[in-house]
């Protein structure tokens, strides 16, 4: 598989190892960015709020990975005959969640606040459901309206 096709293009259709593959990468690529600096710094989460600088930081890598999630997520649907729509629900919660995280919106302390839990209970349930149709359900087998069967 063609690394500038799985994380950059947005036509055509991959099978669920390539989503997987592609999922995990992009998920590695900001935990490998984050954990150091993390660790350095000897930041948590779970004591108290993120410096500033590091919340910068997550949402910069949030946007930066953003189009090649789009691309990954949007071709896996387009396996599925479906159009982007989950993919862009799914990347609008993400982003709007990580810009009110980088603002402190999200956060009072350890304790998630009102806008924390109101954008980050969708942004779970909508994940789920990306894992469970994009990354276990079966494309569509044969010909669809996005191209040729990637399995065939």
């Amino acid at each position: 598989m063609n690394p500038r096709f799985l994380f950059l293009a947005l036509h055509g259709r991959i099978p669920r190892l390539f989503f997987w593959i592609g999922f995990g990468a992009i998920f590695l690529f900001q935990t490998a960015v984050q954990t150091p600096v993390m660790s350095a710094w000897h930041i948590d989460p779970d004591r108290a709020l993120p410096p500033v600088w590091f919340r910068n930081l997550s949402l910069f890598l949030d946007v930066i990975c953003a189009w090649p999630l789009f691309a990954v997520l949007s071709k896996r649907q387009q396996d599925r005959d479906q159009g982007p729509n989950l993919s862009f629900c799914f990347l609008t919660l993400l982003l709007a969640f990580s810009i009110c995280e980088a603002f402190g919106l999200t956060q009072d302390g350890p304790e998630f606040t009102t806008a924390g839990w109101m954008l980050g209970v969708p942004l779970l349930g909508v994940l789920a459901v990306v894992l469970v149709e994009l990354g276990c359900r079966r494309g569509t087998p044969g010909v669809n309206r996005y191209g040729r069967d990637p399995l065939a």
